[in-house]
């Protein structure tokens, strides 16, 4: 019974703060993703309750360490400075040491490390400092508006750039912050390494699959943004920026997703004819 006061009072702690996150802060830095990582969190949970039981039966002594009290003690206290200097970033990260050092002490080590996973899956809810988005996105914006350049000089179509605005025949396309694929690029990682952690296989496949994730999305918003200028080019500023430009996220999310299958059948093929 005094487990569950305890986490009911981690509850009412944090349920400020994320009702802050949850009314303002994730959209402010383009990180809308956000909103389902507590919630997948909590289901990856659930998914090993089994898991949970067994371990609390076997693991009924000797639960309490000093390691895990001292883990408990830095997240309350990076959640305390965090409030009191209005420090958004270290508040939230303060969640993941906190989870980890209650865990350990209340319930042993190995509870904790079955429940490693979902605890810092958390991390992906954390709101990076303003000043940590624009230097990567800034990049990202650059880098794809410079590739887009090339191939479709490449394909001789009357293309040219002056920093992120590129012209197109007679149209310009500017490649602001949503261009840069941090948005698409976050949610598809979020999302599909949740896939991979669920997958059937080893370490070394999950390793694999989750080093493809990134240049995967990359790949998906480069020819997201290359059709983008061929929609504009051939049809007009209006149908490039209109309903194409709002549901491509979404179909490159799921061409990233088919890929990343297609991989894993690969690598399953691959790790069969070795066995």
């Amino acid at each position: 019974m005094g487990n569950y006061l305890i986490w009911i009072l981690v509850a009412i702690l944090y349920y400020p703060l994320f009702s802050n996150l949850y009314n303002m802060r994730w959209d402010t830095v383009d990180y809308s993703h956000a909103y389902f990582i507590l919630p997948l969190s909590l289901w990856l949970t659930w998914r090993k309750r089994g898991e949970i039981k067994n371990i609390s039966q076997e693991t009924r002594l000797d639960k309490k360490n000093i390691l895990s009290f001292i883990i408990l003690l830095l997240g309350i206290l990076m959640f305390i400075f965090g409030l009191r200097q209005d420090y958004i970033f270290i508040q939230t990260l303060s969640l993941i040491p906190l989870l980890f050092g209650l865990i350990g002490y209340l319930y042993g080590k190995k509870m904790a490390g079955a429940l490693s996973f979902p605890v810092l899956y958390l991390l992906l809810l954390v709101p990076p400092p303003f000043g940590i988005i624009d230097s990567i996105t800034l990049p990202m914006r650059h880098g794809i508006s410079v590739l887009t350049e090339h191939i479709l000089n490449l394909l001789n179509y009357p293309i040219s750039r002056n920093g992120l605005l590129l012209t197109i025949g007679y149209n310009e396309i500017f490649m602001g912050a949503p261009c840069s694929g941090f948005r698409s690029l976050i949610t598809m990682f979020s999302l599909i390494l949740v896939y991979v952690y669920i997958s059937k296989g080893n370490l070394l496949k999950k390793l694999v699959l989750t080093a493809f994730i990134i240049p995967m999305a990359l790949l998906g918003n480069l020819l997201r943004v290359i059709t983008l200028c061929l929609i504009t080019f051939y049809f007009g500023e209006e149908a490039g920026q209109g309903f194409f430009h709002n549901f491509s996220g979404i179909v490159i999310f799921i061409i990233t997703l088919l890929g990343l299958m297609a991989a894993e059948s690969i690598l399953d093929r691959k790790l069969k004819s070795t066995v």
